[in-house]
């Protein structure tokens, strides 16, 4: 039977990796790693191009981080930012308990998502305000409510080609479990946030199987 210390670091990392693999939120940030990522170096892109998932740090003295992943999809722009902005089934893409649009304006849409965890964290929620900017197959995304702290970041998706592209994702979460040191934090966001774009890779290819 698991120690209550050992069933608790078991909770805090399907937090995260619930929490980074789903919902993108706030802050804008440079779509192609400039900026506080740095460009991409050439083995950086090197590995991109052969289908594997970089991430990279945000080059700061903050202790919570923003990290940024980056992926290929043999997909197009367009049908890889379907999938990414279809709200309506995020429960099934990203593996969380639920997400509902509560209104839309244009492209700017407030949105509810809830993630079941395990004891003893329970349920955690949040409201986030998103804004799209399709022509750009982009969007931007922040926090407004919630019992998680912080959680913010960006996609920006490049087309490389009719049926590749690339996916630039930014994050920066804080589930607000007490005593969760920034640096723990910080470890788990790197190794989890790649989830994001396997997930969509995973669910284009369910599509693709099933048409």
């Amino acid at each position: 039977m698991p120690t209550p210390i050992s069933s608790n670091l078991r909770g805090v990392r399907t937090a995260i990796a619930l929490l980074t693999g789903a919902l993108l939120c706030a802050t804008a940030a440079p779509a192609r790693g400039q900026g506080y990522f740095g460009e991409l170096t050439p083995d950086e892109q090197s590995k991109v191009d052969h289908g594997e998932i970089i991430v990279k740090v945000e080059k700061t003295e903050a202790p919570l981080k923003r990290f940024m992943v980056v992926g290929r999809f043999e997909s197009s722009a367009a049908d890889v930012f379907r999938v990414f902005t279809d709200y309506d089934h995020y429960a099934e893409i990203f593996n969380i308990k639920d997400t509902k649009v509560l209104n839309r304006v244009g492209n700017v849409l407030n949105i509810r998502a809830a993630f079941q965890l395990p004891w003893p964290i329970g349920e955690k929620w949040l409201i986030n305000e998103t804004r799209l900017q399709p022509e750009r197959y982009s969007f931007v995304y922040k926090r407004t409510e919630g019992n998680i702290v912080e959680y913010a970041g960006s996609l920006r998706i490049v087309p490389k080609g009719p049926q590749a592209c690339e996916a630039y994702y930014v994050a920066k979460t804080d589930p607000g479990i007490p005593g969760l040191p920034a640096w723990l934090l910080n470890r788990f966001q790197e190794s989890m946030l790649p989830s994001s774009i396997q997930s969509v890779r995973d669910h284009l290819k369910r599509q693709k199987k099933a048409s």
